[in-house]
Protein backbone atom coordinates (compact mmCIF):
# COMPACT_ATOMS: atom_id res chain seq x y z
CA UNK A 1 0.00 0.00 0.00
CA UNK A 2 1.40 3.38 -1.02
CA UNK A 3 1.84 6.22 1.45
CA UNK A 4 -1.02 8.13 -0.18
CA UNK A 5 -3.41 5.20 0.11
CA UNK A 6 -2.43 4.59 3.73
CA UNK A 7 -3.11 8.22 4.59
CA UNK A 8 -6.54 8.24 2.96
CA UNK A 9 -7.47 4.87 4.44
CA UNK A 10 -6.53 5.92 7.98
CA UNK A 11 -8.40 9.16 7.61
CA UNK A 12 -11.48 7.34 6.36
CA UNK A 13 -11.93 5.62 9.73
CA UNK A 14 -12.81 8.96 11.29
CA UNK A 15 -15.46 10.05 8.81
CA UNK A 16 -19.13 10.07 9.68
CA UNK A 17 -21.28 7.73 7.63
CA UNK A 18 -22.15 9.46 4.38
CA UNK A 19 -18.97 11.54 4.30
CA UNK A 20 -16.59 8.57 4.11
CA UNK A 21 -17.93 7.37 0.77
CA UNK A 22 -16.99 10.66 -0.86
CA UNK A 23 -13.34 9.76 -0.41
CA UNK A 24 -13.50 6.11 -1.41
CA UNK A 25 -13.08 7.10 -5.05
CA UNK A 26 -9.94 9.08 -4.19
CA UNK A 27 -8.56 6.20 -2.12
CA UNK A 28 -9.15 3.69 -4.92
CA UNK A 29 -7.73 6.13 -7.49
CA UNK A 30 -4.44 6.25 -5.61
CA UNK A 31 -4.40 2.55 -4.80
CA UNK A 32 -3.71 0.91 -8.15
CA UNK A 33 -1.85 1.41 -11.40
CA UNK A 34 -2.99 0.39 -14.89
CA UNK A 35 -1.92 -3.20 -14.35
CA UNK A 36 -4.28 -3.71 -11.43
CA UNK A 37 -1.43 -3.99 -8.95
CA UNK A 38 -0.77 -1.69 -6.01
CA UNK A 39 1.27 1.36 -6.96
CA UNK A 40 4.91 0.66 -6.17
CA UNK A 41 6.78 2.97 -3.89
CA UNK A 42 10.06 4.53 -5.01
CA UNK A 43 11.73 5.85 -1.88
CA UNK A 44 9.84 8.95 -0.77
CA UNK A 45 7.88 9.10 -4.06
CA UNK A 46 4.26 8.05 -4.22
CA UNK A 47 4.75 5.84 -7.24
CA UNK A 48 4.52 5.71 -10.99
CA UNK A 49 1.44 7.45 -12.39
CA UNK A 50 0.51 5.97 -15.75
CA UNK A 51 -2.39 6.21 -18.18
CA UNK A 52 -4.47 3.69 -16.27
CA UNK A 53 -4.13 5.75 -13.11
CA UNK A 54 -5.89 8.65 -14.78
CA UNK A 55 -8.58 6.43 -16.25
CA UNK A 56 -9.39 5.21 -12.74
CA UNK A 57 -8.99 8.73 -11.33
CA UNK A 58 -11.41 10.03 -13.92
CA UNK A 59 -14.03 7.41 -13.09
CA UNK A 60 -13.77 8.09 -9.37
CA UNK A 61 -13.94 11.86 -9.76
CA UNK A 62 -16.81 11.66 -12.23
CA UNK A 63 -18.84 9.58 -9.77
CA UNK A 64 -18.00 12.02 -6.98
CA UNK A 65 -18.89 15.02 -9.11
CA UNK A 66 -22.16 13.51 -10.29
CA UNK A 67 -23.31 12.78 -6.75
CA UNK A 68 -22.54 16.30 -5.60
CA UNK A 69 -23.67 18.29 -8.62
CA UNK A 70 -26.96 16.40 -8.85
CA UNK A 71 -27.73 16.92 -5.19
CA UNK A 72 -30.75 19.14 -4.61
CA UNK A 73 -29.73 22.74 -4.04
CA UNK A 74 -26.24 22.48 -5.54
CA UNK A 75 -26.01 25.30 -8.07
CA UNK A 76 -22.51 26.70 -7.65
CA UNK A 77 -19.02 25.28 -8.15
CA UNK A 78 -15.83 26.84 -6.80
CA UNK A 79 -12.28 25.52 -7.13
CA UNK A 80 -9.72 26.53 -4.51
CA UNK A 81 -6.12 25.81 -5.60
CA UNK A 82 -3.74 26.11 -2.67
CA UNK A 83 -6.48 25.94 -0.07
CA UNK A 84 -4.05 26.00 2.89
CA UNK A 85 -6.41 26.00 5.91
CA UNK A 86 -9.47 26.97 3.90
CA UNK A 87 -9.23 30.65 4.77
CA UNK A 88 -10.67 31.83 1.46
CA UNK A 89 -13.51 29.38 0.86
CA UNK A 90 -14.37 27.20 3.86
CA UNK A 91 -16.69 29.67 5.60
CA UNK A 92 -18.52 30.34 2.33
CA UNK A 93 -19.12 26.59 1.91
CA UNK A 94 -20.19 26.30 5.54
CA UNK A 95 -22.70 29.14 5.22
CA UNK A 96 -24.01 28.14 1.79
CA UNK A 97 -25.03 24.48 1.38
CA UNK A 98 -25.87 25.19 -2.28
CA UNK A 99 -22.16 25.74 -2.97
CA UNK A 100 -19.66 22.98 -3.71
CA UNK A 101 -15.97 23.79 -3.18
CA UNK A 102 -13.25 21.52 -4.56
CA UNK A 103 -10.17 22.39 -2.50
CA UNK A 104 -6.68 21.37 -3.68
CA UNK A 105 -3.99 21.24 -0.99
CA UNK A 106 -0.87 19.12 -1.71
CA UNK A 107 0.53 19.59 1.82
CA UNK A 108 -0.84 16.44 3.45
CA UNK A 109 -0.46 17.84 6.97
CA UNK A 110 -2.86 20.66 6.06
CA UNK A 111 -5.19 18.68 3.78
CA UNK A 112 -6.03 16.05 6.37
CA UNK A 113 -7.15 18.75 8.81
CA UNK A 114 -9.80 19.89 6.33
CA UNK A 115 -11.03 16.51 5.08
CA UNK A 116 -14.50 15.40 6.08
CA UNK A 117 -15.49 18.60 7.90
CA UNK A 118 -18.17 19.62 5.41
CA UNK A 119 -20.02 17.49 2.83
CA UNK A 120 -19.77 20.32 0.27
CA UNK A 121 -16.08 21.13 0.89
CA UNK A 122 -14.17 18.42 -1.00
CA UNK A 123 -10.46 18.26 -0.23
CA UNK A 124 -8.05 16.81 -2.79
CA UNK A 125 -4.45 16.20 -1.58
CA UNK A 126 -3.01 17.03 -5.00
CA UNK A 127 -1.40 19.96 -6.80
CA UNK A 128 -2.68 21.62 -9.97
CA UNK A 129 -0.12 22.09 -12.73
CA UNK A 130 0.22 22.02 -16.50
CA UNK A 131 0.92 18.27 -16.43
CA UNK A 132 -1.10 15.29 -15.25
CA UNK A 133 1.39 13.20 -13.32
CA UNK A 134 3.66 13.75 -10.36
CA UNK A 135 5.97 16.61 -9.33
CA UNK A 136 8.32 17.69 -6.56
CA UNK A 137 6.73 19.90 -3.92
CA UNK A 138 8.90 22.08 -1.68
CA UNK A 139 7.61 22.11 1.90
CA UNK A 140 8.51 25.31 3.69
CA UNK A 141 8.97 26.11 7.38
CA UNK A 142 6.31 28.76 6.72
CA UNK A 143 3.70 26.43 5.24
CA UNK A 144 2.00 29.26 3.33
CA UNK A 145 5.16 29.51 1.19
CA UNK A 146 5.29 25.83 0.11
CA UNK A 147 5.35 25.53 -3.67
CA UNK A 148 5.99 23.43 -6.74
CA UNK A 149 8.63 26.04 -7.63
CA UNK A 150 12.01 26.52 -5.92
CA UNK A 151 13.02 29.91 -4.60
CA UNK A 152 15.06 32.37 -6.62
CA UNK A 153 18.25 32.98 -4.62
CA UNK A 154 18.25 36.70 -5.36
CA UNK A 155 14.51 37.00 -4.88
CA UNK A 156 14.69 35.35 -1.47
CA UNK A 157 17.64 37.50 -0.42
CA UNK A 158 15.78 40.73 -1.14
CA UNK A 159 12.35 39.61 0.11
CA UNK A 160 11.11 41.41 3.23
CA UNK A 161 10.65 38.63 5.78
CA UNK A 162 12.67 36.20 3.69
CA UNK A 163 14.59 35.02 6.77
CA UNK A 164 11.49 33.05 7.81
CA UNK A 165 11.24 31.23 4.46
CA UNK A 166 13.18 27.99 4.57
CA UNK A 167 12.61 24.81 2.56
CA UNK A 168 12.53 21.92 5.04
CA UNK A 169 11.87 19.01 2.69
CA UNK A 170 10.94 18.01 -0.83
CA UNK A 171 8.21 15.45 -1.44
CA UNK A 172 6.51 14.07 -4.53
CA UNK A 173 2.83 14.86 -5.01
CA UNK A 174 0.29 13.88 -7.68
CA UNK A 175 -0.63 16.67 -10.10
CA UNK A 176 -3.60 17.29 -12.37
CA UNK A 177 -4.55 19.90 -14.96
CA UNK A 178 -7.65 22.04 -14.40
CA UNK A 179 -9.21 20.98 -17.69
CA UNK A 180 -8.60 17.33 -16.81
CA UNK A 181 -10.23 17.83 -13.42
CA UNK A 182 -13.23 19.70 -14.83
CA UNK A 183 -13.74 16.91 -17.33
CA UNK A 184 -13.43 14.27 -14.62
CA UNK A 185 -16.13 15.76 -12.40
CA UNK A 186 -18.38 16.69 -15.30
CA UNK A 187 -18.36 20.41 -14.44
CA UNK A 188 -19.93 22.49 -17.19
CA UNK A 189 -18.84 25.73 -15.54
CA UNK A 190 -16.84 27.02 -12.59
CA UNK A 191 -18.30 30.08 -10.90
CA UNK A 192 -15.12 31.00 -9.04
CA UNK A 193 -11.50 29.89 -9.25
CA UNK A 194 -9.22 30.99 -6.42
CA UNK A 195 -5.49 30.36 -6.88
CA UNK A 196 -2.72 30.75 -4.31
CA UNK A 197 -0.01 28.49 -5.66
CA UNK A 198 3.03 30.46 -4.52
CA UNK A 199 4.53 31.51 -7.82
CA UNK A 200 2.85 28.79 -9.89
CA UNK A 201 -0.47 30.65 -10.27
CA UNK A 202 -0.04 31.32 -13.98
CA UNK A 203 0.66 27.64 -14.65
CA UNK A 204 -2.57 26.77 -12.84
CA UNK A 205 -4.53 29.21 -15.02
CA UNK A 206 -2.91 27.91 -18.21
CA UNK A 207 -3.74 24.33 -17.24
CA UNK A 208 -7.42 25.15 -17.81
CA UNK A 209 -6.71 25.12 -21.53
CA UNK A 210 -9.83 25.81 -23.58
CA UNK A 211 -11.97 25.28 -20.48
CA UNK A 212 -10.95 28.72 -19.23
CA UNK A 213 -13.95 30.00 -21.20
CA UNK A 214 -16.13 28.10 -18.68
CA UNK A 215 -14.68 29.96 -15.66
CA UNK A 216 -16.51 33.10 -14.59
CA UNK A 217 -14.28 34.67 -11.94
CA UNK A 218 -10.62 34.23 -10.95
CA UNK A 219 -8.61 35.47 -7.99
CA UNK A 220 -4.87 34.81 -8.00
CA UNK A 221 -1.71 35.98 -6.29
CA UNK A 222 1.32 37.58 -7.91
CA UNK A 223 4.48 39.10 -6.50
CA UNK A 224 5.20 42.62 -7.71
CA UNK A 225 8.84 42.93 -6.74
CA UNK A 226 11.59 43.68 -9.24
CA UNK A 227 13.00 40.16 -8.76
CA UNK A 228 10.66 37.16 -8.68
CA UNK A 229 10.60 35.25 -5.38
CA UNK A 230 10.09 31.89 -7.11
CA UNK A 231 12.01 30.63 -10.11
CA UNK A 232 9.93 30.73 -13.27
CA UNK A 233 6.98 32.63 -11.81
CA UNK A 234 5.06 35.05 -14.02
CA UNK A 235 4.68 38.76 -13.43
CA UNK A 236 1.51 40.83 -13.19
CA UNK A 237 1.75 42.19 -16.73
CA UNK A 238 2.05 38.74 -18.30
CA UNK A 239 -0.86 37.32 -16.33
CA UNK A 240 -3.09 40.33 -16.93
CA UNK A 241 -2.42 40.34 -20.67
CA UNK A 242 -3.23 36.64 -20.91
CA UNK A 243 -6.51 36.88 -18.99
CA UNK A 244 -7.65 39.99 -20.85
CA UNK A 245 -7.13 38.09 -24.09
CA UNK A 246 -9.38 35.38 -22.65
CA UNK A 247 -12.19 37.88 -22.05
CA UNK A 248 -11.54 38.80 -18.40
CA UNK A 249 -11.38 42.25 -16.86
CA UNK A 250 -9.34 43.15 -13.78
CA UNK A 251 -11.91 44.19 -11.18
CA UNK A 252 -10.05 44.30 -7.88
CA UNK A 253 -6.49 44.63 -6.57
CA UNK A 254 -5.51 43.93 -2.97
CA UNK A 255 -1.93 44.50 -1.80
CA UNK A 256 -0.34 42.28 0.86
CA UNK A 257 2.96 40.96 2.22
CA UNK A 258 4.35 44.43 2.92
CA UNK A 259 3.29 45.51 -0.59
CA UNK A 260 5.38 42.77 -2.19
CA UNK A 261 2.37 40.80 -3.46
CA UNK A 262 -1.06 41.52 -4.89
CA UNK A 263 -4.26 39.52 -5.05
CA UNK A 264 -5.81 40.18 -8.44
CA UNK A 265 -9.47 39.44 -9.14
CA UNK A 266 -10.67 39.07 -12.74
CA UNK A 267 -14.27 38.71 -13.89
CA UNK A 268 -15.45 37.55 -17.28
CA UNK A 269 -16.73 40.44 -19.34
CA UNK A 270 -16.32 42.84 -16.43
CA UNK A 271 -19.53 41.69 -14.70
CA UNK A 272 -19.21 41.14 -10.96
Amino acid sequence: MSEAVAHVSRLGKHYRVGERERYFALRDMLARDDGGEPVREHGARWGTYRAGFYRRAGRGLRELGTRLLNRQGINGVWIDVGAHQGEATFIQAQNNPSLTVFAFEPNWGLARQLMGRLPNFIVLPMAVSENDGVADFFLNAADVASSLLPFSTEGLRTWKGGEALRVESRVSVPTIRLDTFMQCIGARAVDYLKVDAQGADFSVIQSAGLRIRDIQKITLEVDVTSVRLYQGSAGREQITAFLEKQGFVLSEVCRQSLDQEENLTFVRGGVR
